[in-house]
Formats: C-alpha cells, structure tokens, sequence
C-alpha cells in the first residue's frame, strides 16, 4: 500500500508541476505578448482586421527569368530586361515594366479598338483566355488601378493598346507596360481602408 500511495503521490506531483509549468508560460505569454506589439508598434487591430492595401515588389533580370519563375505571365515575350513588378497580396492586381521595343504575341494578344478604352466585347474575349479570370463575367473585374511604383506612369491604362489575356499592355519609349485589375469587391475593399486611414 505505501508503495502504491507513493506513486500516485508522485503522479500528482508530476501533473501538478506540469500544470504550473504551463501555467507558467501561459502567463509569460500573456505579459510578453502586449510589450511585444507596444515596442513593434503593433496594435491588436493590426491582429483582428484583414488588411487588403498591402503589395509587394519583385524583379527579374530578364522576362524569360521572370516566366520561369512565373513571376510573369506566360504571354510575355522573350527579350525583355529590367522586369519590375508590383503585387497586391491579398489580390490578384499586378503591374510590371520592362524594357522591350519587340513585337507581342497575336497568339495570346489582342489589339483594342480604342486605345484605352477596351470594349466589354474585347474584355470578355481576353478574360476568358486566362485562367485567373476565364469563370469572371468582365463587369466582376476592376478597371481601376491601386497599386503604384515609381517606374508607372499615372496614365498607363489610359494608353492600353492590347489585352494579353487579363493584362492592360502599351508600349512606350523601349518598354513595355502591363495591368492586371483585380475584382471590384477587392478594389472596393482597398479604397474603404484606405479613406478610413
């Protein structure tokens, strides 16, 4: 019997230990968690709320790197160098620049009738040759632009001469320009964060 009292005082020592072991950390969690946001400048809003206003920034030292990576669409011709790009993380808006004065692919573009101005026709007969945007009808999706570099000229879209699949494309003095618009819920989502900022 002393035996078996001692062992079960021994497991209740063992699970007591390991309960305030635990309970250890937990508290140690709790304090260390506020003093680490309140020095990283953090908020606990930053923790609960999605952010759709974030975007990240990518190169590739040529295109043919960039559609291996497949950082590019696979409609970009070979040729290119100097390939920037920016992404929206939570979206699938992009816009990239690289330096090519070449011809774009017939196969996989399609020269708008109005530059700038591309019909619902023309959107639609594009969109569906993508497979981000082949299930979207052309009104689901943006033609507003948020995200911004400083190698994007402000009135880039307005000068869209062909779709490559979702993308926005002109050329202009050695480089080519691509936009790829994201849905109107996600841009709508962009804007409100960004007037309530």
């Amino acid at each position: 019997m002393t035996s078996d009292i001692k062992t079960m005082c021994q497991v209740g020592a063992d699970f007591y230990d390991g309960n305030m072991m635990k309970k250890k950390y937990v508290a140690s969690a709790l304090f260390a968690a506020p003093l680490v946001m309140f020095l990283s400048g953090c908020s606990m809003s930053d923790f609960s709320v999605d952010k759709f206003d974030e975007s990240t920034e990518k190169s590739a030292q040529t295109s043919q790197a960039g559609v291996a990576s497949e950082l590019l669409p696979t409609w970009v011709p070979a040729g290119g160098t100097n390939v920037e790009l920016v992404q929206r993380n939570t979206g699938s808006e992009r816009i990239f620049v690289m330096d090519y004065d070449g011809q774009l692919p017939n196969d996989k573009c399609i020269t708008v009738a109005t530059a700038g101005k591309p019909s619902a026709a023309e959107l639609k007969k594009a969109y569906a040759s993508d497979p981000r945007t082949k299930n979207f009808d052309p009104e689901e999706i943006s033609t507003t632009r948020t995200l911004e570099a400083d190698w994007w000229p402000d009135d880039a879209e307005a000068k869209t001469t062909n779709l490559c699949g979702r993308f926005w494309v002109h050329q202009s003095g050695g480089k080519l320009y691509a936009f790829a618009p994201d849905n109107v819920e996600t841009v709508k989502a962009v804007q409100k964060e960004r007037s309530a900022a």
